[in-house]
């Protein structure tokens, strides 16, 4: 590939360093300040050289906006206000409409959405802030009759107690679009990162509201496209915290983190992604739309929304030791799990599966309401092994709560191999037709190369089990062979090598338990066995 390319789809509308264009609207008092709009390079200002500026001496909305001469925001897209309140004692709530931002076809004729206040974003501290609202959304106040066709675009405050002098309102860039931060290409040694995106979109000629670094990690909103159809990308990050920006007046889908192009590989490891306000319309959504590489390693997801992964066999997509903790459903997509942990899902199923195999040594925590797995089609009339399987919070016995524990919506009949973890004890089942058959494992180590073990019922010679050559090492210097059992059983282990001494190894009328479990051996040496050459 080449160095990564960071760009975004979002289109100007105004940048405040117009030196007129700006009005009040008029409509339901918005023009209660009587203030004009000045253009204002001492007072603060977050892009280019110049923010809009408006006097707020009286209490009652002030307005300013802009003839965008028609917008077409895209499905799931937002139009883009940069503004700032100075005095934030002095104007509303979010409750109160604080913040708003202002879209209409006429000055008199508009609609418009509360987007903050001076208790939400970085407020009672001050400075400016992003928000966005997709103007499909219901408005919190309409004046006139406002059309479809959307001109004016601006922003307003709610001033309870006017500040005496000064322009404390004001106005910076504004912009529609998808919302996209776009992530293309990376190479070995420079790689595609968070943070190279977010030194553009903080660079004071863009200020795309995107993704900005701040104290503790990062602000993300809008969709963080990763790769496109035309260019892969390589993204390779680590350790990073990512917070989603509270976004009440948009789409649920507007927060996504989406791959696109199979040729993509991306890899986050140690991320923590987290939505700030669970008050949000969108608390952010992640979805494989092609089938690229990916890895998710060690990552904490926290009161996020729905994941879609896509593995069409092509390439690996993995997600190792990662958290979901109070996120939607989870969609496994035939992606390997491994070690990972999903605590209280927001939805009624933590993990669609369709193909139990590669779901490993993963646990599963129920708030009361809701499946660990749901088996889909695709597993109808086939076996299956869960291996190491933990359950914790789900009704005790099959039923239809929507509490138990397994969910089978495949239309057929299901074989699961529990194979560990809570045991098939632990387990239960709504939808009918799943029969679980416990599946242990039971490891004889401490064995020489090219040992014989054969497992039979105990005080029989009723074989269970045979490896004629151990191979297999037991990383501690040693070979270990593996029997699989239902647990319960009384067994004899008798182990066979021609060097070393007959019967003192073997293990006599072990029970098996209901779990996974081992034995190591030790073997002697027979320096009376002569085996000439």
């Amino acid at each position: 590939m080449t160095t990564p390319s960071y760009t975004e789809d979002l289109t100007d509308i105004a940048t405040g360093d117009e030196a007129s264009g700006w009005v009040e609207f008029t409509g339901n008092s918005y023009n209660s300040q009587g203030a004009p709009a000045y253009q204002d390079n001492e007072y603060p200002y977050i892009q280019g050289s110049y923010a809009v500026t408006q006097d707020t001496t009286k209490t009652g909305v002030g307005s300013l906006g802009y003839n965008s001469g028609g917008i077409t925001v895209p499905t799931d897209g937002a139009v883009f206000v940069w503004h700032n309140y100075s005095s934030p004692f002095a104007f509303g709530t979010y409750a109160q409409g604080g913040f708003r931002i202002v879209i209409g076809s006429g000055l008199a004729d508009f609609k418009a959405w509360y987007t903050g206040g001076n208790n939400k974003d970085s407020y009672p501290y001050g400075g400016f802030v992003n928000h966005v609202v997709n103007p499909t959304i219901s408005a919190d106040d309409t004046a006139g009759s406002p059309t479809a066709t959307l001109n004016y675009v601006g922003s307003a405050v709610n001033v309870l107690s006017g500040p005496g002098k000064g322009e404390p309102h004001q106005v910076d860039a504004m912009r529609y679009g998808r919302g996209s931060a776009i992530f293309e290409f990376g190479e070995t040694a420079d790689y595609a990162t968070i943070n190279g995106f977010a030194l553009v979109n903080d660079n004071q000629s863009y200020r795309w509201g995107l993704i900005q670094a701040q104290p503790g990690g990062y602000l993300w909103k809008g969709r963080m496209q990763l790769g496109s159809a035309s260019n892969a990308v390589d993204f390779r990050d680590t350790n990073k915290t990512i917070f989603v920006q509270w976004t009440p007046k948009v789409t649920i889908n507007f927060n996504l983190i989406e791959i696109i192009n199979a040729s993509s590989y991306v890899s986050m490891d140690g991320f923590t992604i987290q939505c700030l306000d669970t008050t949000t319309a969108s608390p952010g959504r992640f979805l494989m739309t092609d089938t690229a590489t990916v890895y998710l390693i060690s990552c904490s997801f926290i009161d996020l929304d729905t994941f879609i992964f896509n593995d069409g066999g092509t390439n690996p997509v993995e997600i190792t030791g990662c958290i979901f903790r109070r996120c939607g459903q989870v969609t496994q997509g035939g992606a390997d799990f491994d070690g990972c942990n999903f605590i209280n899902c927001t939805d009624g199923i933590s993990l669609v599966v369709n193909n139990p195999d590669v779901v490993t040594d993963c646990s599963f925590q129920s708030d009361g309401s809701n499946h660990a797995i749901e088996l889909t089609a695709a597993c109808a009339g086939n076996s299956y092994t869960l291996t190491d399987f933990w359950v914790n919070g789900y009704a005790a016995s099959d039923g239809s709560t929507g509490n138990e524990v397994i969910l089978n919506s495949s239309g057929g009949t299901v074989t699961l191999n529990i194979d560990g973890g809570s045991g098939v004890s632990a387990i239960s089942v709504m939808g009918g037709n799943v029969t679980l058959v416990a599946n242990y494992s039971f490891t004889v180590t401490g064995l020489e190369l090219n040992t014989e073990v054969t497992i039979v019922t105990a005080g029989t010679s009723t074989v269970l089990h045979n490896t004629e050559n151990a191979t297999t090492s037991d990383g501690d210097g040693k070979y270990k062979i593996t029997y699989s059992h239902g647990g319960g059983a009384s067994v004899d282990i008798l182990i066979h090598h021609v060097d070393y001494k007959p019967d003192i190894s073997n293990i006599y009328s072990l029970t098996l338990p209901g779990s996974n479990s081992s034995a190591k051996v030790t073997m002697f040496f027979d320096e009376n066995y002569d085996n000439p050459i």
